[in-house]
């Protein structure tokens, strides 16, 4: 995958601007025995690169003649319209090992779940090391495999090539689960009966009134 990106010459808050109006997003280009290189990248572009290659996939950045090979990291949006406003590009050796954080991809449907069990989800990404060529995109999580309540897929279960690339986690750590529906709380109402009822004697309300009337008489005291 290509991107075309052009040098900053100059930095800067106003440089920057000048260079949002003309529809470019800035960025960084940085890694270990590299010199960092300031350079502004078609939006449109990007944003089609991103979508498409994540924070794991390879991306060759083209910028003053040079092809580097990049991942795509530190992606910064606008907090109002979430447009991209910069993003920092790693640079990196092709036959060396990297580590990078990849997302968990679920798919299917668990009949666990169907049948009215809860899914749970623990882990959204996962450390990976590779060979830059070698780094997966996504990890898959079949759901369809969890069908009884108790089932889970661990680590260990995902589909991965671990000659090429290992999983830097626990392999009995679960990614995912289906337990049993929290049974709702049930409040019982006190049941009244007739027996419970008492009605008022004559001589319990004149003894009422006479309290009654003591009270006010005081007060007026």
């Amino acid at each position: 995958m290509d991107l075309q990106a052009q040098v900053r010459a100059v930095t800067g808050r106003s440089a920057t601007k000048e260079w949002r109006k003309k529809g470019f997003m800035v960025g960084e280009v940085y890694g270990h025995g590299f010199q960092n290189v300031h350079v502004a990248v078609p939006a449109k572009d990007f944003a089609k690169a991103y979508k498409t290659a994540g924070e794991t996939t390879v991306v060759t950045l083209t910028a003053a003649g040079a092809q580097i090979p990049v991942l795509i990291q530190d992606v910064v949006r606008d907090s109002f319209s979430g447009v991209v406003e910069h993003a920092d590009f790693r640079h990196i050796r092709m036959d060396e090992k990297i580590t990078a954080a990849v997302p968990i991809e679920y798919t299917g449907e668990s009949p666990a779940v169907v049948a009215g069990a809860v899914l749970v989800k623990a882990i959204n990404e996962l450390e990976v090391e590779a060979l830059p060529a070698d780094m997966p995109h996504t990890l898959i999580v079949d759901l369809s495999l969890l069908t009884e309540i108790g089932i889970s897929i661990c680590v260990k279960d995902l589909p991965i090539n671990h000659k090429k690339a290992v999983i830097q986690a626990d392999v009995e750590a679960v990614v995912a689960t289906v337990a049993a529906p929290r049974a709702e709380e049930v409040i019982e109402k006190p049941v009244i009966t007739m027996d419970d009822i008492k009605a008022e004697t004559d001589e319990e309300r004149v003894a009422r009134e006479k309290a009654k009337a003591e009270k006010t008489e005081d007060s007026v005291k």
